[in-house]
């Protein structure tokens, strides 16, 4: 069982694996996986993957009596992952979606659809493959992000460990979006990585609102952990020395990527506020908005739109993630 248990373990650092089940050194597990989304990422990004886990518990537990839990809990759920490995359910690699999409001269479609309560999301590709579950808790202020579907079958979903949480504050105007398992500090042992210190930040969202002719525009302002030259993520991670995401920065260090919402303009016509979704059949809905880079204010980087009574377009490219994307789109949860 030790046995079978350490190599479950191993395991649970592939995703979405549909080949045969290989056991290979920990050292040159180094590739983003085949599945779904593959083609999506460019083929020479390479991740190191580890395997990570934390785990809520009393303040009277001792830091040795919580890894130790910890370590159980990995046990339990490895084997759950190796059973649902040979399913091809299996879909533990969070960085996956850190990942910006492969450069394109057009926007990647996906599209988000909303519950009724308007309290849960999926996220799925345009051809229909489901990639991320989000729920919105609006008294804890909060909002976590699942690899895993609910609906789907399996024991994988777990409602108290989510891959990324995104926190609003009490106006709804600031929105942070972190990784629950820092790719820095995830090798390291709970009280010794970043979890108690902010976590690796992913994204910062700002809102403000501005009259625009008879209409009120919903504005976002959205600051990124930027790429180095080799194509190599900045990992925002506090024990690394970073502070806010949301700074103030240094601009001549170019760590950090600002995305304007562009402003729309007022159409007397149809008496409203108006954008031009090129490719996309939009409703109007006060949720619609499209991104771009300062340098480069015309060339729109991410558009969101209603397309449906609950369903909404989400089409973006580089340098965007696909969780950076989703999470900005969740922020427009309170816009009317």
């Amino acid at each position: 069982q030790a046995i079978l248990a350490s190599r479950a373990k191993e395991v649970s650092r592939f995703s979405r694996f549909s080949g045969p089940l290989l056991c290979i050194p920990p050292h040159m597990m180094a590739t983003h996986e085949e599945g779904p989304m593959s083609w999506l990422w460019p083929k020479d990004i390479v991740c190191k993957t580890f395997s990570s886990s934390s785990k809520t518990a009393s303040t009277a537990a001792s830091p040795r009596d919580l890894e130790e839990d910890l370590d159980r809990w990995d046990r339990e759920r490895a084997f759950d992952i190796a059973d649902s490995l040979e399913c091809g359910l299996a879909r533990e690699i969070a960085t996956e979606f850190m990942h910006p999409l492969r450069r394109s001269s057009k926007l990647w479609r996906f599209h988000v659809v909303r519950s009724e309560d308007k309290m849960q999301y999926r996220l799925f590709s345009d051809g229909g493959d489901f990639l991320m579950y989000a729920r919105a808790h609006l008294e804890a202020c909060r909002v976590d992000l699942f690899l895993y579907d609910p609906s789907e079958e399996g024991r994988l979903y777990d409602p108290s460990r989510p891959a990324f949480t995104m926190s609003f504050s009490k106006d709804k105007s600031e929105w942070r979006l972190v990784q629950e398992r820092c790719e820095h500090c995830r090798s390291l042992p709970q009280h010794l990585s970043c979890s108690s210190r902010g976590k690796q930040q992913v994204a910062t969202i700002r809102h403000s609102r501005e009259p625009i002719g008879d209409g009120i525009f919903n504005c976002m302002e959205v600051q990124i952990p930027s790429l180095y030259s080799d194509g190599s993520r900045v990992v925002w991670c506090p024990m690394l020395g970073r502070g806010d995401l949301a700074g103030p920065h240094d601009d001549d260090a170019g760590e950090v990527q600002t995305l304007f919402t562009k402003q729309p303009t007022w159409n007397d016509e149809v008496e409203s506020l108006v954008l031009d979704f090129k490719g996309r059949n939009i409703l109007s809905s006060a949720k619609n908005f499209q991104l771009s880079q300062p340098q480069k204010p015309g060339h729109v980087v991410c558009q969101y739109g209603k397309i449906g009574p609950t369903t909404f377009s989400l089409d973006f490219k580089y340098p965007l993630s696909v969780v950076q994307a989703f999470g900005m789109s969740l922020t427009t949860l309170f816009w009317t």
